[in-house]
């Protein structure tokens, strides 16, 4: 394995085309599971969802394209409505802590279905497909394969959105940043000198959560800025790690890479809206 945690060589990594996602289960043993595992959770109907395709031959892909056309509409044309009113009292500190992840896989399900309603059901869902690629729990992989929970939770949450696979990880896999990211927000808001002193950018920079890390699989052997590496080396680009020592955008979305998030405008704005809702709430 290769550990990349620096920003300058994750940028050069993200732009090299000898690093693709075809997640082909070569290498070490530990390399051919978490491998496995990425390309038998992360797919709808025997396709792997968009964040973790090939390059392929045309990129940005115009699936990836039209999703953020039509996202970056939503942001420019204002956000509003009950899911960010519900967002911002979560921020001022209102409900349980631990609803906050529920109130932004609501917000992210309508963006795929007008009426999506997110509960307890599918936020548990939610979770396994987080888990299920990473956890070496053999109590927790035992239980999941002899109920077959990831393949249930991949359904429930799939038919929530309309079996789109954007809205699948949108609602299962990258909510996760999202729903840290408003738990972010709100310890910022219960500080009563940072609630005063930060603007809405700046409260999103300080919250803002990037995936704690992707996967790269070399096509070549080769050297980069992080080291040698073989055909068989399984590359981690540790966004986290990266975003926490120059917090921002373009870690926790891949910024001006093929593999950017289509929801590098959106979120933002979303954030940003509810930052200002939450500060003009408690000021009525």
């Amino acid at each position: 394995m290769l550990t990349v945690d620096d920003a300058a060589a994750i940028v050069a990594i993200a732009d090299d085309r000898r690093f693709d996602r075809q997640y082909a289960r070569r290498g070490p043993m530990l390399n051919r599971i978490i491998l496995g595992r990425v390309r038998s959770i992360l797919t709808l109907a025997g396709a792997p969802l968009p964040p973790v395709t090939e390059h392929g031959p045309v990129r940005p892909a115009p699936s990836q394209s039209a999703t953020q056309a039509r996202l970056d509409a939503l942001a420019t044309g204002g956000l509003a409505g009950p899911d960010i009113n519900a967002l911002a009292a979560y921020v001022r500190g209102e409900g349980e802590a631990r609803c906050g992840g529920k109130l932004a896989q609501q917000a992210v399900g309508r963006l795929f279905d007008p009426n999506y309603r997110a509960d307890d059901e599918s936020w548990s869902a939610a979770l396994v497909l987080r888990d299920a690629p990473s956890s070496f729990n053999p109590v927790k992989r035992l239980i999941w394969a002899l109920t077959g929970r990831g393949a249930k939770a991949r359904a429930l949450l799939a038919e929530k959105v309309n079996q789109d696979p954007t809205g699948l990880h949108g609602t299962g896999v990258a909510i996760h940043n999202l729903a840290e990211a408003f738990s972010r927000m709100r310890t910022l808001y219960a500080d009563p000198v940072a609630r005063d002193q930060n603007s809405p950018a700046a409260a999103v920079a300080a919250s803002m959560v990037a995936p704690r890390q992707v996967l790269r699989q070399p096509t070549v052997a080769g050297t980069c800025p992080a080291g040698a590496f073989t055909q068989d080396t399984l590359v981690l680009l540790q966004l986290e790690k990266a975003n926490a020592r120059m917090p921002g955008y373009d870690m926790a979305f891949m910024a001006g890479s093929w593999s950017a998030c289509p929801a590098q405008g959106w979120v933002p704005a979303l954030m940003a809206t509810v930052w200002r809702d939450a500060i003009g709430g408690a000021a009525q």
